[in-house]
């Protein structure tokens, strides 16, 4: 007669820690699985050793047309700059993104056919649980240079 896996015991401290007891480590079903992520759904910190936080970017710009309110994001570039530290803008779905560290921003906002948009002073303070730099969004209203 094979022997039967006891019941778990899943304990959750402060720090989210969580301890898996099992007296036969042949497989952890699907459910303990589960159980071990509900454990962690509701914690301010992630457990030890694991993240699943999304990457940092700094600042998002949603660029529009100051007229039509189109989006103009296709055709734009700019820079990020905090102190010596520049990145460069870059699109992503229709938005662009730039800058991975905490920091006061300066962005710079380019398109052809229309005016350069500066915005100073973009205080970038956010963190996530995990480190993760949380992003400041902005909306760039272009204005046509013709």
């Amino acid at each position: 007669m094979s022997e039967r896996p006891r019941p778990l015991n899943v304990t959750k401290s402060h720090s989210c820690r969580v301890l898996v007891v099992m007296s036969t480590l042949r497989f952890i079903p699907v459910t303990a699985v589960m159980l071990i992520g509900a454990a962690c759904q509701n914690s301010p910190m992630p457990p030890v050793g694991y993240c699943t936080a999304p990457r940092s970017i700094a600042v998002l710009v949603t660029a529009l047309d100051s007229t039509t309110r189109a989006s103009v994001a296709d055709g734009a570039h700019g820079v990020v700059q905090s102190g010596t530290y520049v990145d460069s803008l870059r699109l992503s779905f229709g938005v662009l993104e730039g800058g991975t560290k905490l920091g006061t921003y300066e962005v710079t906002v380019e398109r052809p056919g229309y005016r350069q948009w500066i915005r100073t002073n973009v205080q970038v303070t956010g963190q996530g649980p995990c480190g993760n730099v949380i992003p400041v969004e902005l909306t760039a209203l272009l204005q046509s240079s013709l």
